[in-house]
């Protein structure tokens, strides 16, 4: 199964995929990210 990231757009191979979960204008959404976007994310919701 193919994934592509959500932040930076990057194929992504299965053992890279991070899924991830948010409320975005009070709908839940889904995405895939990348492992480094991944970890920039988890920074930005830390604060």
């Amino acid at each position: 199964m193919n994934h592509t990231c959500f932040y930076c757009d990057d194929d992504l191979k299965e053992q890279r995929v991070h899924h991830i979960s948010f409320f975005h204008e009070n709908k839940e959404r889904e995405e895939t990210m990348c492992t480094e976007c991944y970890a920039e994310w988890l920074q930005g919701i830390k604060g």
